[in-house]
């Protein structure tokens, strides 16, 4: 099978390189063609347009700035796009996506957009994933690349906002806990705790985090939300201590008042006895 890689960034280049170690036929194109030069010794054919490079390839690779410069990229193409397929592992939001998608679909054109969770020196790892949504089929016939690529890969869906959403909630995750150690800090530092010694206790609570990741997903999936070892309840009454420290420290609390207001509204209506997690199910509702 022969592919293309078009744009040859710090991440194009890790997909290309990692194509080429597996073995594929791949051709390459980059709009600073000094870049694009140093795959020929890898073996790589070195296209001079993005035309040259798509028109000898079945699966072409799109990484470069985002989806709008690939919508911008693929209406530029004078080759026929029919009967191939476009990996697009740019970044952007979902109306560009959506833009893109109808282009390729209107031209017969199979299609996968992925989003890479890692960083280039990640790429071709087993514990790597890139979470993709495609036309029907495409995944079928191409996730084995993309495995190659990242070996914990996989197929979340066919439509451009299962995969931005995706995001967001990941992203979403990322950074609360994030935040929860900035307002963590802010805290301390009220009260005269040195950061330090904040900072040295932050690796047993990571260890917790586990454990509540554990808990969310036996009980979130399968809705199964009773038989609480800490109920919601008991978690609605520390947060309000936890309130009630960071109002008395005049430290930024609307992080810890969210929860709150969320966890002690769920109780009020009845989920005080199940699972913290019941939390989506009273949400989802609301």
């Amino acid at each position: 099978m022969k592919l293309a890689v078009l744009g040859l960034g710090n991440m194009g280049s890790a997909l290309a390189h990692c194509l080429l170690k597996a073995g594929h036929d791949v051709s390459v194109w980059n709009r600073t063609s000094e870049k694009a030069e140093v795959f020929a010794e890898a073996g790589a054919t070195i296209c001079s347009s993005p035309d040259d490079a798509v028109a000898v390839s079945e699966f072409v690779i799109i990484c470069i700035k985002g989806h709008k410069e690939t919508v911008e990229l693929v209406n530029g193409l004078s080759v026929s796009l029919k009967g191939k397929t476009i990996c697009e592992m740019s970044t952007g939001d979902t109306s560009d996506a959506d833009r893109l998608v109808a282009i390729l679909e209107k031209q017969g054109t199979g299609y996968l957009l992925g989003m890479i969770i890692a960083y280039p020196s990640g790429i071709g790892g087993d514990e790597t994933t890139i979470l993709t949504v495609g036309s029907a089929g495409t995944w079928d016939r191409y996730g084995g690349i993309i495995r190659e690529l990242g070996g914990k890969s996989a197929l979340v869906g066919e439509k451009p906002a299962a995969l931005a959403a995706l995001f967001a909630g990941l992203f979403t995750v990322r950074q609360g806990f994030m935040f929860g150690m900035i307002y963590g800090s802010l805290v301390c530092q009220k009260a005269g705790i040195p950061i330090q010694v904040y900072a040295d206790q932050l690796p047993a609570t990571i260890k917790l985090v586990h454990d509540y990741h554990d808990l969310f997903a036996r009980t979130v999936p399968t809705e199964d939300y009773d038989n609480a070892e800490a109920s919601l309840k008991v978690y609605a009454l520390a947060q309000e201590d936890a309130l009630k420290t960071y109002l008395s420290l005049d430290a930024p609390a609307d992080l810890i008042q969210m929860m709150h207001d969320r966890t002690k509204t769920a109780w009020d209506d009845g989920y005080g006895d199940r699972q913290l997690t019941s939390l989506v199910q009273h949400m989802a509702g609301s």
